[in-house]
């Protein structure tokens, strides 16, 4: 009797065991930053990868904002400014009227990847961020939002990276000496002459590219690179779009005509340049005037079409409509300010 009941026990254990319940796995998460020790400015690899069985709709979501400016009321931080922040973005920009540095990001996120190798069985699912910090100090990296299927974060350890300055104690670096050049008359002269050939083949180099630049210059305002704009956008049927429901083809156009309303207007090749190379060149010609004015309204547009392009960012109707209105206002306004500063050239 006592044999029977043992072997049950056995085959009901063994059962379990083997039972389709026993497929699905706690999520494995990974997040890790490289290098976990950088200098002001240095390029961050952030990777947050979920896997497991029987794992379904798992959703990873990014952080929304690609340019992060911390309060300084909610600061949490140890001696020599070191500590996590915490805090939402100021409005606008009275902060960082009153102290200059808070014109410096805590972070700048340059691009968001999803990558998604799941099969039916198992979820397998990673999202590469690639950042940087421009303040000193130790931080938490963003959160990567980890959902499942019943809407519930799925929490994980957020790696932390530590921020150095460029050149601490502010000290001279790499400096040699003054060259002695006593007694070595021949070595001076042609290290002279050859500066005087270099200056003269770069001055003919000059005078050529800028009569080029002024004929292509010359070429393109015969037409206001804002009445291409609205031509384009009058064809490409933006709202009809946005109320079909095709929100890929919308973004994808918009974002090609307002990169080519760009490139007409400020000279450089907008179309083949990422969001984040856009951001570096504008930030190089803009005078202080059009940054104030139009740099981060550009880069909401570009940053918001960017995170249009992965399916759980989708934003609603309302606000691509909202989105297409800002932008026709966007490149009306630039294209005047221009208009202003040509005028008074």
């Amino acid at each position: 009797m006592h044999r029977s009941i043992n072997t049950l026990i056995i085959f009901f254990a063994v059962t379990a065991a083997a039972s389709p319940a026993g497929e699905e796995d706690t999520p494995k998460i990974i997040a890790e930053v490289k290098p976990d020790k950088a200098t002001v400015g240095d390029q961050l690899s952030y990777k947050v990868r979920i896997t497991g069985k029987g794992l379904k709709n798992i959703n990873l979501v990014p952080p929304s904002n690609r340019e992060y400016f911390p309060d300084k009321k909610d600061t949490v931080g140890s001696e020599h400014g070191k500590g996590v922040w915490k805090g939402s973005e100021p409005d606008e920009n009275e902060e960082r009227s009153r102290d200059p540095s808070q014109s410096v990001p805590l972070y700048i996120i340059h691009s968001i990847k999803k990558n998604d190798h799941s099969d039916e069985i198992t979820a397998d699912i990673t999202v590469s961020v690639s950042m940087s910090y421009y303040r000193p100090g130790t931080y938490s990296l963003p959160e990567i939002e980890i959902k499942g299927a019943d809407g519930v974060n799925i929490g994980y350890k957020i790696p932390t990276v530590e921020i150095t300055p460029l050149n601490e104690k502010g000290e001279f670096q790499d400096i040699e000496p003054p060259v002695e050049l006593g007694g070595n008359y021949t070595r001076l002269l042609f290290l002279i002459l050859g500066l005087i050939g270099v200056a003269a083949l770069g001055f003919f180099a000059y005078r050529r590219f800028k009569k080029m630049h002024d004929v292509k210059k010359q070429a393109l305002t015969l037409i206001p690179p804002v009445d291409i704009f609205m031509n384009e956008v009058n064809a490409f049927g933006g709202e009809e779009l946005i109320d079909e429901g095709r929100i890929e083809d919308f973004v994808f156009g918009i974002s090609l005509i307002f990169r080519k309303f760009l490139s007409l207007q400020f000279g450089f090749d907008a179309i083949e340049m990422t969001s984040y190379e856009i951001e570096k060149m504008l930030t190089g010609i803009f005078t202080r005037q059009l940054y104030d004015a139009h740099f981060h309204a550009i880069m909401r547009s570009l940053n918001l079409w960017d995170l249009s392009k992965f399916a759980e960012f989708t934003p609603s109707k309302e606000a691509l409509h909202a989105n297409l209105a800002a932008t026709v206002a966007l490149a009306k306004y630039i294209s005047e300010d221009m208009s202003n500063v040509e005028s008074r050239v």
